[in-house]
């Protein structure tokens, strides 16, 4: 016996059941497997994006914080008293002043070259012997930044603080050297681990639009070190690959899959690298709960679009049971568009003209649905287009708050590492050179701590006037943090350069503050070189010129000797 007779009835249903699953079906298969892929790119792109950001941000941590001891290191105090009894005292006293400017130093000092401690804030570990520390031996070397470890001399010293597992440090140290060059000693701080969670902090309008995701800092052995407490734990080999490929990854002794990111925390010490990286995962159920969702949509229309109908079908093919011809022929007219003029089917059966009421009563209510589906179509596309250009404009918005200092109103750092990378580029491909000037406001502390922030804010945006009054069309000024600024020159020779600089300098000294009065600039000056491997070179360079310049007394230019190509 056959499962479906030979009856018009059986048939009918079997060809819509056929047609709804040909429609249906493909549709389905596309969310289960092409959208769901494009989803996973997405959100793998997304937080590639927000390891990139957040290595960025803890690179620029650390590179502020080396740089603070390095201009600790040439303070002028070394020149002029030496390691005597009142030079320490005033070393002491600036100690003090920089570890109250940073809550998160724990301890700023300075050891001569046998290692013993000669100053130190708050007199911790003054006179003890710091020879076998490792920031001792390698800050007699040169720069250094020390990996993450537990207090060894410290922690019995410091104020009891409630944490979270051990005190931890991250050591920041550089060479002293004497007016005539000597190795007087090493200055080194320790920073608490706790500034990790500050730094992170900063991404927080980033990780808002990227739920449930979680921010690891990885040492050089791919150990977790922020946040403390449990965190889940992955292969090494099988993340370093999964990462680069931007796959799921299943944690260690756990079922749970997450999707991950892993990216690199730029070196600030080339020939000393940290070896930092930031891994970034969310769970995969997140990922995947908008395509269950558009997938449970889709079966529900889907099941309920073939049950109505199959119930149509059912109930319409019951009525043909006689003359179909005439009906055809009816049928025939409404395909044609006929459907206002209908004619009487005279002579027939109640179920003949039952059936011709149903199709004319069919025909009418498929021709209000598509206009009413035309009229929701031009609605949804009109609301797609709205949606679409809001978009685009909170996307500027959001592209120019990221590139723009709030203060001042002009560029900011991450602007100007992307500027220096383009124009780094251009300078590869047609060897037209460029000049980087890096300026710092010269005892700008004292204005703050004198006139107020306030007052500072005021001139620092007095200064940035006056430095955009005398920079060309071309040219590019970007606030790097605090009172630096950077100002890129294309298609500038250090010579040209040399009198850019100067003209920025003599405008802002020969306009002084209403409150504050006179204000000067230190100016490092730097052309990008053949050898430079990357933009950062030049930068560096001018970054020494500054450093230079506050040596030789401020309101001064100063350009660098070249350096290695390894320095």
């Amino acid at each position: 016996m056959s499962l479906f007779p030979g009856s018009f009835r059986n048939r009918l249903m079997l060809l819509f059941v056929s047609l709804s699953l040909t429609v249906w079906l493909p549709l389905y298969l596309y969310v289960e497997h092409v959208y769901t892929k494009q989803v996973m790119d997405a959100r793998s792109k997304a937080l590639n994006a927000l390891a990139a950001a957040a290595a960025t941000v803890v690179a620029e941590n650390l590179r502020e914080r080396q740089r603070e001891i390095e201009l600790l290191a040439k303070n002028p105090i070394y020149y002029q008293e030496g390691i005597t009894e009142q030079g320490m005292v005033q070393l002491t006293n600036t100690l003090n002043r920089l570890k109250d400017s940073y809550a998160y130093y724990s301890w700023i000092g300075f050891a001569d070259v046998r290692g013993i401690v000669q100053a130190a804030s708050g007199g911790l570990l003054l006179g003890q012997n710091v020879s076998q520390r490792p920031w001792f031996q390698q800050g007699l070397q040169g720069r250094f930044i020390g990996d993450l470890h537990e207090a060894v001399l410290l922690s019995k010293l410091l104020p009891v603080v409630p944490r979270q597992g051990p005190v931890r440090f991250i050591d920041f140290a550089a060479p002293v050297f004497g007016a005539n060059q000597e190795l007087l000693g090493v200055v080194a701080s320790h920073a608490h681990w706790d500034w990790s969670e500050a730094v992170i902090n900063a991404l927080a309008s980033i990780r808002r639009s990227q739920p449930q995701v979680e921010i690891h800092i990885l040492n050089s052995q791919q150990q977790v070190i922020y946040p403390a407490g449990d965190t889940p734990v992955f292969e090494h080999r099988a993340l370093q690959q999964s990462a680069k490929q931007g796959r799921v990854i299943q944690a260690l002794g756990s079922d749970a899959e997450y999707l991950v990111a892993l990216h690199s925390v730029p070196n600030i010490i080339m020939d000393k690298p940290l070896n930092w990286s930031i891994l970034i995962h969310q769970p995969l159920a997140l990922v995947y709960q908008e395509v269950d969702h558009l997938r449970r949509i889709l079966l529900f229309l889907g099941l309920v679009a073939t049950l109505s109908l199959l119930i149509l079908i059912w109930w319409s093919a019951s009525l043909i049971c006689r003359p179909l011809e005439r009906v055809a022929h009816l049928a025939k007219r409404i395909e044609q568009g006929d459907e206002q003029n209908i004619p009487d089917i005279q002579n027939s059966t109640v179920e003949i003209r039952l059936l011709k009421d149903a199709i004319t009563g069919m025909a009418r209510t498929l021709i209000a649905r598509r206009l009413k589906l035309l009229r929701a179509n031009v609605s949804l596309e009109e609301k797609v287009a709205l949606r679409t250009r809001e978009l685009a404009e909170a996307n500027g918005r959001l592209e120019k708050l990221a590139k723009q200092d709030a203060l001042t109103g002009v560029f900011n750092r991450l602007a100007a590492q992307e500027q220096l990378n383009q124009q780094f580029a251009h300078f590869q491909q047609t060897q037209s050179a460029y000049s980087v000037l890096i300026l710092d406001i010269d005892y700008f502390k004292r204005i703050n701590d004198t006139y107020g922030h306030a007052i500072g804010d005021q001139a620092l945006k007095r200064v940035t006037n006056s430095i955009k009054g005398r920079l060309r069309h071309s040219d590019s000024l970007f606030r790097m943090g605090g009172e630096e600024f950077m100002v890129l020159l294309p298609e500038t020779s250090l010579q040209m350069a040399l009198q850019v600089a100067e003209h920025i300098r003599v405008a802002v000294e020969s306009q002084p503050d209403p409150v504050a009065g006179q204000i000067t600039l230190s100016i490092g000056i730097a052309e990008v070189l053949p050898e430079d491997i990357d933009s950062e070179r030049a930068v560096h360079r001018a970054d020494e010129g500054l450093y230079a310049a506050k040596a030789a007394g401020r309101n001064c230019l100063m350009v660098c000797p070249t350096l290695p190509v390894n320095a």
